[in-house]
């Protein structure tokens, strides 16, 4: 048996492997967890309180290795990490403001 054939032959058992296992994790699979607030313990100050589940990255070094993967934390409203988008949006114009643009774009059309 040459090497090519002896490569071959290893690529296609692990492909068949690789091709059971994941047949057998979908089986097992659930739906994705609910975004509703349970009463449990928050990760990061420990009191008990309504908590919601978030995911983080996390990465790892280890004996020079680095490893990288996804960690699901509860945390409690003050926990919680705030949203970034709202925190640097405009306020809303004024009913003044959109009358004077309304204004400054009919001039320009006419």
């Amino acid at each position: 048996m040459s090497d090519f054939e002896r490569f071959s032959a290893k690529n296609a058992a692990m492909s068949r492997a690789w091709e059971m296992d994941s047949v057998e994790k979908k089986k097992e699979k659930k739906g994705h967890h609910s975004s509703e607030p349970v009463s449990g313990i928050c990760d990061k100050c420990k009191k008990e309180a309504m908590v919601k589940s978030y995911r983080f990255r996390q990465t790892d070094r280890t004996d020079g290795a680095a490893s990288f993967g996804s960690v699901v934390k509860h945390l409690c409203p003050e926990c919680a990490p705030k949203d970034k988008r709202n925190e640097n949006a405009p306020p809303p114009p004024t009913d003044r403001q959109v009358k004077n643009l309304l204004r400054g774009a009919l001039r320009k059309l006419r």
